[in-house]
C-alpha cells in the first residue's frame, strides 16, 4: 500500500507538514525552502524553482534564522558543537568579529540589503557565526575537559574571520584551529542538523497549539562586545 493510501486510510491529510506544524505549505516545499536557506541561496533565485512566493520565502528564512539559537541551545552538540562553543564566556569577541568582518557585509548585501532592526541584524550575525562553526570538522578537539579548547576556537576565529576573503571558503579557517579539519559540505551539515532537529521540535503559527519559545538570543552580549574589548582579547596575529 502506497505511503498516500496510508495516509488517507488514517485520516492524515498528506499535505501534513512534520517540520512546520499549522503552515500552509507542503513538507516538500518548506523541505526546498530549508535547502535554500542552509546553502545561502537569495530569495529572487529560490522563487523560481520552488513555485513559491519571494513573500513567503522571505517569512519562513526569517523564521528559520530568528529559531537558530533555540535549535542550537536545545540540541547544543549538532552544527558542529554550536551550543558547546557558543555559550562560552569569550563568545562576545567572535559575535563582534563576524559583525564587522567581509563575509557578513557579504552575506547582507546578499540576504538583507535593506536591513535597518537592530534585532534582525543581530539574527544575522548569529546565523554567519553558526556558518562559520558549520565549516569546520572538529571531533578531534575535546570540549568537555577544562574549556580550553572551546576557548582556542573562539579566540583563533575571532581574530581570523575579519580578515577572510568574503569568497573565500570558510573551512579555510579550520588551519587556524588545533585538532579541527574542514567539513566537506558544511551546507548539508547545517540542513540536515536543523532538519533532524525540526522533526522532533516542528516549528508553529501563531494560530497552532503550543507556540514556541522566543529565542534565547543574547543580543545585548553581542551590543555590548566593542572594538576595545575585542582587540583586548584576541591572540596574536595568525596568517589565513
Amino acid at each position: 500500500m502506497s505511503d498516500l493510501k496510508k495516509q488517507k486510510r488514517a485520516g492524515v491529510s498528506p499535505r501534513r507538514n512534520r517540520y512546520y506544524s499549522g503552515a500552509k505549505m507542503s513538507e516538500h516545499k518548506f523541505l526546498r525552502i530549508l535547502q535554500g536557506y542552509a546553502e545561502g541561496t537569495p530569495i529572487q533565485a529560490l522563487a523560481p524553482t520552488t513555485h513559491v512566493s519571494g513573500k513567503t520565502i522571505r517569512a519562513t528564512y526569517a523564521t528559520l534564522r530568528a529559531h537558530l539559537p533555540v535549535a542550537i541551545s536545545t540540541q547544543p552538540e549538532r552544527f558542529s558543537g554550536a551550543g558547546l562553543v557558543l555559550s562560552h564566556h569569550e563568545t562576545p569577541a567572535l559575535f563582534h568579529a563576524a559583525r564587522r568582518s567581509p563575509v557578513f557585509r557579504r552575506h547582507r548585501r546578499r540576504h538583507a540589503p535593506r536591513l535597518k532592526c537592530p534585532d534582525e541584524e543581530l539574527e544575522h550575525v548569529y546565523e554567519i557565526t553558526v556558518r562559520l562553526l558549520c565549516a569546520l570538522d572538529l571531533r578531534e578537539v575535546s570540549f568537555h575537559e577544562d574549556g580550553s579548547a572551546v576557548r582556542e576556537i573562539v579566540l583563533r576565529l575571532a581574530e581570523a574571520v575579519p580578515r577572510l576573503h568574503p569568497r573565500a571558503p570558510l573551512q579555510k579557517l579550520a588551519a587556524l584551529i588545533p585538532g579541527a579539519k574542514p567539513h566537506a559540505h558544511p551546507e548539508l551539515r547545517l540542513y540536515e542538523d536543523y532538519r533532524r532537529y525540526l522533526l522532533k521540535n516542528p516549528l508553529r503559527t501563531q494560530g497552532s497549539l503550543s507556540p514556541n519559545p522566543p529565542p534565547q538570543f543574547h543580543s545585548s552580549v553581542i551590543r555590548g562586545s566593542t572594538d576595545a574589548d575585542f582587540k583586548f582579547r584576541q591572540p596574536a596575529l595568525i596568517d589565513i
